[in-house]
């Protein structure tokens, strides 16, 4: 099953909102999903209402199938918990609606635009745009996609699956300083997938290393097959420092054969992470570019960069600023695979190779993939095809 997501403008000045389909199965292999919608109340304007104080979003919601036909729409106005002040710390935390549709075998856009009536000095929309595949019935092995829970057994929780209270994290997998994380997944049919003791094991990847994170392994005891399993793995999360991973789930025999395999991205925002210890004096000494060549090379490293060093390199303004970020971002990157050494070598031939009349290569498509992951394994060409483009296409293993 696969999921291709996307948000077209949250801004931090209008409402946040996040949108998430689940996907599941009846015992019979029916799909159906299960759709999150979830407001950060901190962006919402509260006003007096009733001697408390209360938040309310509009949502517009629009379901269309792979011919833009309409197949669901609904307008609704979510009412925010009242709190009896705007510092609460009630207002501090992500409140979710769910709703449950069951679709044919498909392709499917979700559209869905939120306003804060509350907005000074108007209210204005923000709009979020997803697309995904419904699975065609099945009564063979099968597995749900991977839901993000922030508590369990919680008594605030209004989600409730197989017995257990789940209190969703939906935020499309951007955690920020995170201290557990919780993984709740369902499996179906293992009966027909093997006849032997099997175990669910959960591996943590850094996405943008391409590694796997061993003193993150977490396993389930083995268990005779079964028509049905829901599993939750708890995650360490403040482990892990600021980047992107896959929390991947593999359903394996006795023996560690792997038999089937998913999993889903999350990306961790740590605020907290330690500083590197920097000085201009250390720049003019090791590296001395002139301000224009360091913006530039700035421009390339945000490919490389973590989410918290991204928020930074937003908010450099002096050359001050920008030698000492540039030191210490290298620092931390001593003895990795790809040190400032080896980005030069990648931005230079960029720069020289991949630049047009519109851009500098740094900036081109092409420069970015080669900057981030170097030459590829194997190139093709293809420039001679009628009714297209010129392109080519990168093999890396």
């Amino acid at each position: 099953m696969r999921a291709l997501w996307g948000l077209l403008a949250l801004a931090w000045a209008q409402v946040a909102f996040y949108v998430e389909p689940v996907r599941y199965f009846t015992p019979e292999g029916e799909p159906y999903m299960e759709l999150f919608i979830s407001v950060d109340a901190s962006s919402v304007r509260y006003v007096p209402r009733g001697g408390q104080y209360q938040g309310q979003v509009d949502f517009t919601l629009l379901l269309k199938n792979a011919l833009e036909e309409a197949v669901y729409a609904d307008k609704f106005r979510f009412e925010l918990p009242a709190v009896p002040d705007t510092t609460s710390p009630l207002r501090e935390r992500l409140y979710v609606d769910i709703r449950r549709l069951r679709l044919p075998a498909g392709t499917y856009i979700i559209e869905v635009e939120g306003t804060d009536p509350n907005q000074l000095p108007r209210p204005q929309k923000v709009k979020a745009l997803l697309s995904f595949e419904m699975p065609a019935p099945t009564r063979g092995f099968r597995y749900s996609d991977l839901l993000y829970v922030h508590k369990l057994q919680s008594s605030e929780a209004a989600y409730e699956r197989h017995g257990l209270r789940l209190e969703p994290w939906v935020s499309n997998g951007l955690l920020i300083d995170p201290d557990t994380l919780r993984i709740y997944g369902e499996v179906y049919a293992i009966d027909s997938l093997t006849q032997e003791p099997y175990y669910l094991r959960l591996r943590v990847l850094d996405a943008q290393r391409a590694i796997e994170l061993p003193e993150l392994t977490v396993a389930r005891r083995p268990s005779r097959p079964k028509p049905f399993e829901a599993f939750v793995f708890t995650l360490p999360a403040r482990k892990l420092p600021s980047g992107v991973y896959l929390s991947q789930i593999d359903l394996c025999r006795n023996d560690g054969e792997v038999l089937a395999s998913w999993y889903r991205r999350f990306t961790i925002i740590s605020t907290t992470e330690p500083m590197v210890e920097a000085t201009e004096a250390e720049y003019d000494t090791q590296y001395g570019f002139p301000e224009k060549k360091l913006d530039e090379l700035l421009g390339g490293m945000t490919y490389l960069a973590t989410p918290t060093e991204k928020s930074f390199m937003r908010a450099l303004q002096s050359f001050s600023e920008k030698k000492k970020f540039f030191v210490a971002f290298w620092k931390k990157r001593q003895g990795s695979d790809i040190d400032f050494k080896e980005f030069l070598k990648r931005f230079e031939y960029a720069q020289q190779h991949f630049k047009s009349s519109m851009r500098p290569g740094w900036k081109t498509d092409r420069g970015r993939v080669f900057i981030q992951y170097g030459p590829p394994n194997d190139m093709q060409f293809f420039y001679n095809e009628p009714d297209k483009y010129p392109y080519q296409i990168w093999t890396y293993n």
